[in-house]
């Protein structure tokens, strides 16, 4: 999917992070267009937080050496992410993946108490203090407090069946008090108004956050939790034996080269692994003459009637990544709790 590299940061973003130049890979041997690959790497990546740091893309020219493709064909490929709002180029300074910038604040925050806190170990270490100084301190403590008030949410994405999984993994960092609705993004774009002004936090995938934000109010809250390949998947995925007659399908076939690296990457003993996706021809064929099948989430119902019996059939499924549900929607999330309860308490006192 996406390498990196230190580069010298510049520009007036985020100073105290370093930006980086990201190395894009596509496979010319797959039957996808290199621009259709191209954007779905950058998608990818950007669903799975591997640019949360201001990582800078490379320029049309350098993408275009480096992956041995026209320029054209890498100035295509940009021009679809920034008709689609995720990536912008700041003159002289390169192009980035647009950032969301209510989620920056917290995480700015939250890398900021990790240094203090940093700070606070190496003073103790100098008193010769150890790190159990602390753990005793905390138990001390009494527990914090949950929010005085929950939220209205809701959460936007390609099935309700895959938002609700999520909303389990994000409700157990929250708290189960938390209560999230879930919606389509075609059941979204029906939404009546003032259904969608009575919802005061909303969740989406990272790469539709411009999806959502052209019905919200720009005040809203919309946060997107990065999602990584769930634990099961990686479990099935490493069991599979050297021999296996794979193929990966997709609902979309821009995500099948980094399905098919991430395949890879933990299953790495496989050898030839085949790909279609849904709209492929020779998809009934390809599942025929396969013996398993990986499937994209989204991809189940369509594929159900057409699976031979004796096809060993599983879902490559992701999950949130927890460090961002506790370094960055928790506290966000208490932050407007904490927000609508002090609005309450000087509305009750006018």
């Amino acid at each position: 999917m996406c390498r990196t590299r230190p580069t010298e940061r510049t520009g007036n973003r985020n100073p105290n992070r370093i930006t980086e130049a990201c190395i894009i890979n596509i496979d010319k041997n797959l039957p996808i267009a290199l621009q259709t690959q191209i954007v779905g790497a950058i998608e990818y990546g950007i669903m799975a937080g591997t640019y949360r740091h201001d990582v800078a893309l490379p320029s049309v020219r350098a993408l275009s050496k480096q992956l041995g493709v026209a320029q054209l064909t890498v100035s295509h490929a940009y021009q679809t992410l920034k008709s689609m709002g995720l990536i912008e180029t700041i003159a002289g300074k390169g192009t980035y993946v647009v950032r969301n910038r209510q989620e920056m604040v917290h995480e700015d925050q939250v890398s900021q108490l990790h240094q203090r806190f940093q700070q606070l170990l190496q003073d103790a270490a100098r008193l010769g203090l150890s790190e159990s100084f602390f753990i005793g301190a905390l138990n001390q403590m009494q527990a914090a407090t949950a929010p005085p008030v929950a939220l209205r949410m809701a959460m936007v994405g390609n099935s309700n069946r895959i938002n609700r999984s999520y909303i389990a993994s994000i409700c157990d960092v929250l708290g189960n008090q938390q209560q999230v609705d879930t919606y389509t993004f075609r059941e979204f774009a029906e939404l009546a108004a003032d259904k969608l002004a009575s919802y005061q936090f909303w969740l989406t995938i990272p790469h539709c956050i411009p999806r959502l934000r052209q019905r919200i109010d720009p005040q809203t809250p919309v946060f997107a939790p990065y999602l990584i390949p769930a634990e099961d998947t990686r479990t099935r995925l490493a069991q599979l034996s050297a021999d296996s007659s794979v193929l990966l399908v997709s609902r979309y076939q821009a995500f099948l080269p980094a399905m098919l690296e991430g395949v890879k990457t933990f299953a790495p003993h496989l050898g030839q692994i085949a790909i279609a996706a849904l709209e492929d021809e020779g998809l009934t064929a390809a599942l025929a003459s396969h013996k398993t099948i990986i499937y994209s989430t989204g991809c189940h119902s369509h594929l159900q009637p057409l699976l031979p019996a004796s096809s060993s059939v599983f879902e490559y499924r992701h999950t949130p990544e927890p460090r961002y549900l506790r370094e960055i929607l928790r506290p966000a999330w208490h932050h407007y709790c904490q927000h609508l309860a002090l609005q309450g308490d000087n509305n009750e006192n006018q």
